[in-house]
């Protein structure tokens, strides 16, 4: 299943290939048959045999479908950079090319092209998040700790009794949060950097996809835990509550 924001075009031409070599190999081993109904019988049976692992019954898209793929050997390739290389296999360009679809520079060009967009791709995500982050929900977090270090203040001079406020509280855990983000930042932008470094194609992919991606991560853990903590009316973007309940 493609992305939605992509072509099926791309797909077809991968499962119509893959479709017409089958075919091929079922009506090479039917024309030389001398008993035909025998032969389609022993050839389905074959098929059943030698890829009855491939059926799967229950949710495809559970977790439990993914053990279970891994128990019976089935490949599961859950990236796009560790997809692309899938292209140039010599099992794949010899199809491609025995059915005159692909060439071997064809797919070797596609293989680039595709590196090139993963990164380009990932590099916009990127700076956009650090963008976002670092422009408008830093700055917003900061005044709210601020709200928060006031009230608390205000709470201490109106009680001469030692004791722990809820303000407080709530001002150490957004003081480590905003922290955290403050570092994840710094990480993400000299990842950023480094990549911008790195040779153009597979080896940049794989820099983005392997160092990038899981800084992206690591500033979102803090940043998605204090869009529950900071104000509601402070926030400078709709949370996920609002895009859903109230758009």
């Amino acid at each position: 299943m493609v992305g939605s924001r992509d072509s099926i075009a791309s797909a077809n031409v991968v499962l119509n290939t893959i479709a017409a070599e089958a075919f091929c190999e079922a009506c090479d081993e039917l024309e030389k048959a001398e008993n035909f109904e025998m032969a389609v019988h022993d050839l389905i049976k074959k098929y059943a045999s030698e890829h009855a692992r491939i059926v799967f019954n229950g949710n495809g898209y559970s977790k439990e479908w993914v053990e279970e793929a891994a128990r019976r050997g089935l490949p599961n390739i859950a990236s796009t950079v560790d997809a692309i290389p899938s292209l140039t296999t010599e099992k794949s360009i010899r199809m491609f090319e025995k059915f005159h679809v692909l060439t071997r520079a064809e797919l070797e060009s596609r293989q680039e092209i595709k590196y090139e967009s993963y990164a380009k791709a990932m590099n916009i995500e990127a700076r956009a998040m650090w963008d976002i982050a670092s422009k408008q929900i830093l700055p917003v977090v900061v005044e709210y700790a601020t709200m928060l270090a006031h009230s608390v203040n205000e709470v201490r001079t109106a009680s001469s009794a030692a004791c722990t406020c809820v303000q407080e509280d709530m001002l150490c855990e957004v003081s480590s949060l905003l922290k955290e983000m403050k570092e994840a930042l710094d990480s993400l932008w000299a990842r950023i950097q480094e990549a911008a470094d790195k040779a153009e194609g597979e080896e940049q992919a794989r820099f983005f996809k392997t160092v990038v991606e899981p800084a992206m991560n690591a500033l979102r853990r803090p940043a998605d835990r204090l869009e529950m903590l900071v104000a509601k009316d402070m926030g400078p973007m709709p949370s996920y509550g609002d895009l859903l309940f109230e758009v």
